[in-house]
């Protein structure tokens, strides 16, 4: 639209025709919210149980945005009509400006030409003249002094032209001005523009959270897909504040069948990267808004795998294989109902919490999991003996069936390298696991889970207790959230490494320790790790070594036994496996949590 220079610049009938292609749009756009709105009545009349109230609700939410985008494109056409008459009437002002200006210059160029001839006439008389009785001042002075003063009003003109060109210019700029705001208004575009500008320009997370509720689940989308950085800036908001805004965008309305009101069905589904992944939000809030993430990365997985196996190199074939599992993976957590709850999920950053067993009034044993060594994203994605199966089993086998089991790698793990693996990377991995900074640093994420879910009220119910098991490097994350300010009623250390210099057992907090026989005792023994301070030797746990000595030494049932050194290896992974061969341990493991003891 752009006018600089050229007030008449642009199609009145381009712009028409701009207007009766919405108006055109907006007539199938009735007829489409109409007809969702039958199919939303109908529902409601024949279709019962909860897929028909997750059936009527969608319906009734797509005949919604239908409905806005119809009434924000009939605005636009009446912007543009408006904008085409306007322009229509500077067109013609241009053209009779430029008539004028013509007339104008032609006048001036033959007046011009006339006066020149005249002034070469008087110079040829002046100079024929022998008597000099000829003054060629004089010569036909009159008619000389009335050209002149043409050509004078003639630039005159020009000088008049000019400025109501100028004039044509800014009424244009006006013009165009009317027509911008017309077409981003809150009318035509809903409050996106607004909002947009207020969120991006807001210094408090929490404000930026009341911005984005009222705001549809498509007005969402397209705020968070132009402006990603709004995502992290969500994600500084206090869990106390963050549970506050939601409970009360739980009372503004009516609510569906998963007990969500219009406005957080719209958050859950415009917003679900930051809804999936902040705290204070109730973990089923945060399970369904992963639903839609797990969706996303699996279109894009399927955009991926198509140029992968086109190409048909052999060092695909491992990528296409890990992106296999992870589909699958994820198809179990859209499944419905899913058999895999995450609670939180952003491959882009190594994030993935996996929530088992149900969070409800019932609950009353939450069981953090916490890894260790090695563990990254495809660590989840396996079969079911993969880094869940210890969190499940005992989960599971709460006879009360009031545990919820969280597993958690939010962030880069010690050697967590996602793809394939170098060798020599496994080096680089134990150095890591034995970084006292890693630890601290990872575990202010740690620290900052268990703050958003205290915030729920199941976790100041009578008996609720917080359990925390570490596996290998997972005791050092858990040991140094204590540090932060983490309570557990019990943490479990299975083989873990260490606990860093200013960690303290804390007061009503019970620690254990299971392990074998396995080459990290045997690096312990040298007091190369965490510098000595190791759970199987410290006092403040009680220690359960069931491969006992420092060397290849078991107490099996006929005494003594030496151990395989193949074993040495396996057993750092056996003490979190829930087969057979570790029956000793899950038996009293059990026993410490949900037995008479406990």
């Amino acid at each position: 639209m752009s006018a600089d220079g050229d007030p008449g610049v642009g199609s009145v009938e381009g712009i028409r025709q701009l207007a009766k292609a919405r108006r055109d749009e907006v007539d199938d756009l009735e007829v489409a919210s109409f007809r969702l709105a039958e199919a939303a009545s109908w529902g409601t009349e024949c279709w019962r149980g909860r897929s028909g109230e997750q059936f009527v609700a969608s319906m009734t939410d797509v005949s919604s945005e239908v409905a806005a985008v119809a009434r924000g494109l009939e605005h636009h056409a009446e912007a543009l009509e408006a904008y085409a008459v306007e322009l229509s009437l500077i067109q013609e002002s241009r053209r009779a400006l430029e008539a004028r200006r013509a007339m104008a210059e032609k006048a001036i160029l033959s007046t011009g030409v006339t006066l020149k001839t005249i002034m070469r006439e008087a110079q040829d008389a002046a100079r024929d003249d022998l008597i000099g009785i000829v003054v060629e001042s004089e010569y036909r002075s009159g008619e000389r002094s009335a050209l002149q003063r043409r050509m004078d009003d003639e630039r005159q003109e020009l000088d008049t032209v000019a400025h109501l060109w100028a004039e044509l210019v800014e009424e244009r700029a006006a013009v165009d001005r009317r027509c911008v705001a017309a077409l981003q208004s809150a009318e035509a575009m809903g409050a996106l523009p607004q909002v947009t500008a207020a969120a991006v320009a807001t210094a408090s997370a929490e404000q930026l959270l009341a911005l984005l509720a009222g705001l549809s689940a498509t007005e969402l989308m397209l705020l968070l897909e132009h402006h990603p950085e709004l995502t992290n800036k969500a994600f500084l908001a206090d869990p106390e504040r963050v549970r506050a805004w939601w409970d009360e965008l739980g009372r503004q309305g009516a609510r569906n069948a998963d007990d969500l009101t219009a406005l957080q069905v719209a958050l859950v589904r415009g917003a679900p990267a930051i809804i999936g992944a902040l705290d204070g939000l109730p973990p089923s809030v945060r399970v369904a808004a992963n639903v839609f993430n797990a969706k996303r990365r699996m279109a894009e997985i399927d955009e991926m795998v198509g140029p992968l196996r086109r190409r048909g190199l052999t060092g695909d074939a491992d990528t296409l294989a890990a992106l296999a599992r992870e589909r699958a993976y994820l198809g179990r957590a859209v499944d419905e109902p899913p058999t895999v709850q995450l609670y939180l999920f952003d491959p882009s950053k190594s994030r993935i919490i996996e929530m088992i067993g149900e969070w409800n009034d019932r609950t009353r044993t939450v069981l953090t999991y916490v890894p260790g060594t090695l563990t990254n994203m495809d660590s989840f994605y396996g079969d079911p003996e993969s880094v869940q199966q210890m969190a499940r089993w005992l989960s599971d086998g709460d006879p009360s069936k009031a545990t919820a089991a969280f597993v958690f790698k939010d962030g880069l793990f010690p050697g967590g390298t996602e793809g394939r693996r170098d060798p020599a990377e496994f080096v680089g991995a134990f150095a890591e696991a034995n970084d006292l900074d890693f630890a601290r640093k990872s575990s202010k994420i740690l620290y900052d889970f268990q703050r958003g879910l205290a915030v729920d009220p199941v976790s100041r119910e009578p008996g609720h207790r917080e359990i925390a098991i570490g596996h290998s490097w997972g005791l050092a994350n858990i040991t140094s959230a204590e540090v932060r300010g983490a309570t557990y009623d019990k943490v479990v250390s299975l083989a873990g490494a260490g606990m860093p210099p200013e960690w303290q057992a804390r007061t009503g907090t019970t620690y254990t320790d299971y392990s074998y026989w396995d080459f990290l005792q045997a690096a312990q023994r040298t007091g190369g790790v965490w510098e000595g301070r190791n759970p199987n030797r410290s006092e403040e746990f009680d220690s359960k070594g069931y491969y006992l000595g420092p060397h290849d030494i078991q107490l099996g049932e006929s005494g003594l036994e030496i151990v395989a050194p193949s074993r040495i290896d396996d057993n750092h992974a056996l003490v979190a496996e829930t087969g057979a061969d570790n029956d000793q341990v899950l038996t009293d493991l059990w026993e410490e949590l949900y037995g008479h003891g406990s």
